[in-house]
């Protein structure tokens, strides 16, 4: 006779096995105060892929986000470097709101071209048309005036004003210019994003009053983004754009998509909101596309 084999003890293997299963959810439904949904995605992870839950340092970084937390000044830089080694031209629908001395303006939805070289902005509104209805720049000798200034065309916005005139030449810095926007048609753009965020960020630098840093995860129009944030004293605005300032950074193309102005830290006033929706990098726009 075979020697009888001695019986096993499944109470432990079970109780180990009973381990396995575990999912992780992680969700944070929160609406951010310019109205920018920030959400992080939920994961699901079955424990047999993972031997036990990971702690908080070994968990795989992200050296994108790690470098926005340590260093903002930094990400911007490489947004910059970018921009300017691989980005032509591109198109976009820019949804504009500003506080003008009439008051705070309803959402102007603009279809834009902009071209890097020569310098080319079109800007065609289709929603909430003001004192224009199509403004055409190019940084060329004649796009500028008599007295040295660079000026743009403009179509009128006011149907009985287009009756009369097609197109006028306006100075884009010029008095009038200014009472219909806060910034002019050169200071559109990624590449003015970027220097007047470090034009203003080293002047209160210098000051000693600048604070600038990574606030949260963010998304807009669909795409996700890092969100940075700056605050200057309350007293200064005039001297400097905004109060607080937030600034959405696109993670794939590190360009600003968004930047939202207001006159208080706590985001109550706003001075500005500047979108960029259904942006299309390098569609290839050749001069056809800066005519009126």
């Amino acid at each position: 006779m075979r020697p009888r084999m001695p019986a096993l003890t499944l109470g432990p293997l079970l109780a180990a096995i009973s381990v396995a299963g575990a999912i992780l959810a992680i969700g944070i439904p929160t609406v951010a105060p310019e109205r920018i949904s920030i959400r992080v995605p939920v994961l699901a992870v079955a424990s047999e892929s993972l031997p036990a839950v990971l702690a908080a340092d070994e968990r795989p970084a992200d050296p994108l986000l790690a470098l926005a937390k340590r260093d903002p000044a930094a990400v911007m830089a490489q947004g910059e470097q970018r921009l300017r080694e691989t980005i032509r031209d591109y198109s976009c629908v820019f949804l504009k709101q500003e506080l003008l001395p009439s008051g705070l303006t309803p959402v102007q939805e603009i279809r834009v071209l902009y071209r890097t070289a020569p310098r080319s902005c079109f800007m065609i509104w289709q929603r909430n048309v003001g004192e224009a209805k199509r403004v055409l720049w190019i940084e060329k000798p004649e796009y500028v005036n008599e007295d040295g200034e660079p000026v743009a065309k403009v179509e009128p916005g006011g149907a009985v004003l287009r009756l009369v005139l097609s197109e006028i030449k306006l100075p884009i810095h010029g008095a009038e210019t200014k009472k219909t926007s806060r910034r002019s048609i050169d200071e559109f753009g990624f590449k003015a994003m970027f220097e007047l965020l470090a034009r203003t960020n080293a002047r209160a630098r210098e000051r000693g009053i600048l604070d600038f840093r990574f606030d949260s995860e963010g998304e807009v129009d669909g795409r996700p983004t890092l969100v940075f944030r700056r605050l200057l004293p309350e007293s200064l605005v005039g001297e400097f754009p905004d109060a607080r300032m937030v600034m959405h950074l696109d993670r794939e193309w590190l360009l600003p998509v968004s930047i939202y102005s207001y006159a208080d830290h706590a985001g109550k006033k706003l001075l500005g909101s500047y979108v960029m929706t259904q942006v299309k990098l390098n569609p290839g726009l050749d001069d056809a596309d800066f005519r009126f």
